[in-house]
């Protein structure tokens, strides 16, 4: 089944619930909760569903051009750029006209073939020893996409991302009368490549005894970038020397909405839910559906844990909120506790949202092998460069729920 297909398929689900409970003569909070869920559920999934239709009205030519692309794509092979890097030479064969296809020079790795591919299990050629499939580390769940953060793959440069701040009021004027001048501005944010790195050293010896070694460790690389960036957006990071490469994260971002939770009322139902519905403002929310929402796990386990009326059906700090509309999800590595200046939650609020914060990574990547500099220990070190950032074009989109004392 196509991603289109299951997109109409979850379509047709979500319509056929809608139906039953606007049969309803009346709701139930629980009810109208999910109702809630559902249109927005059913609008975000509607309008996936519309992106994909455009893609698949693609002239002949582009799709054409599309399947030359991927058959490309398919004769690539990590390995050949790995050997370039160490006889220190560009790119050639099908991993040059792959690198000319995707605009970037043939000393470049580029970062799309670290996509997820197909593992298969290995084989040892120890008769005493039969090796299993490959465990991978285990990363956290990866949540800037959950509150809306776009994506957005860069060319070489500074990415300079516009946005209208300011405009017109329309109002009503009298026969003939000269409708009022009004200024309009235009913000741009501008991101700079910044570097990080990933590194991982191996000796000849576990290649022998290991195989699938190197593989494994490439596909533990691309999961640590993609980690680091997910978890970077929210808690930034300072710790490069330059400034230019350091990140600003949704904790500390200028103009971003911030809702604050006493250390009294972080217990309470009715005061934690004030503080998301201080969110709503007709605007870029306009209701709990709106409000897409990444729990730090320590809030998670306060409001799971935390029975808020106990002499009547034992319910809980999370299924109050439930009840009264709020869905979420947690991320690990981002928060753990619930104490002062702690965060419990980080929004984003969905109206018209795509393009308010982006993370923009520049297409080029660099995999260096190194087998020279550990020469002497059998030692092989792997190391991938990438260049990226992240700001928030249009801050007022996204939101934090803080603890204060």
């Amino acid at each position: 089944m196509t991603r289109k297909q299951k997109l109409e398929l979850r379509a047709s689900e979500i319509r056929t619930r809608l139906a039953e409970l606007g049969g309803l003569e009346s709701l139930e909070d629980e009810q109208r909760a999910e109702l809630d869920r559902l249109r927005g559920e059913y609008g975000d999934t509607e309008r996936q569903i519309g992106a994909l239709a455009i893609a698949d009205d693609k002239p002949a030519e582009a799709k054409s051009e599309d399947r030359q692309f991927a058959e490309l794509r398919g004769k690539v092979k990590v390995g050949n750029y790995l050997a370039a890097a160490v006889e220190m030479r560009g790119a050639n064969g099908a991993e040059g006209e792959f690198n000319q296809e995707v605009g970037i020079g043939l000393d470049r790795f580029p970062l799309e073939l670290l996509a997820p591919v197909e593992e298969r299990a290995t084989t040892s050629t120890d008769g005493a020893v039969a090796q299993q499939s490959w465990l991978d580390r285990l990363f956290a769940e990866t949540a800037a996409a959950r509150i809306g953060l776009t994506m957005e793959s860069v060319a070489p440069g500074i990415a300079a991302f516009p946005v209208t701040t300011a405009g017109a009021t329309g109002a009503q004027r009298a026969k003939e009368q000269d409708a009022a001048a009004a200024a309009w501005t235009v913000g741009v944010t501008e991101l700079k490549p910044t570097r990080n790195a990933v590194h991982a050293t191996f000796v000849m010896e576990d290649t022998a005894r290991l195989p699938g070694l190197e593989d494994a460790l490439t596909r533990d690389l691309r999961m640590a970038l993609t980690d680091a960036i997910d978890k970077t957006v929210f808690l930034g990071d300072s710790g490069a020397t330059g400034t230019d490469a350091d990140i600003t994260g949704l904790t500390t971002a200028a103009n971003v909405t911030e809702q604050t939770i006493t250390q009294t009322n972080k217990v309470k139902g009715p005061e934690t839910l004030t503080a998301f519905s201080g969110l709503v403002n007709g605007i870029h929310a306009t209701g709990f559906g709106d409000l897409r929402t990444v729990a730090t796990v320590g809030a998670w386990r306060l409001w799971e844990s935390t029975v808020i009326n106990s002499a009547a059906d034992n319910m809980t700090l999370g299924a109050f909120l439930r009840t009264a509309g709020l869905s979420w999800s947690s991320r690990g590595d981002i928060e753990e506790a619930t104490s002062n200046n702690k965060f419990g939650a980080f929004i984003g609020r969905g109206r018209g949202i795509g393009g308010a914060g982006v993370v923009a990574v520049w297409s080029a990547g660099q995999l260096i092998r190194d087998p020279y500099s550990g020469a002497k220990k059998g030692e092989i070190a792997l190391t991938l460069n990438y260049l990226w950032n992240f700001g928030l074009p249009r801050p007022a989109n996204f939101a934090r729920i803080k603890f204060v004392t």
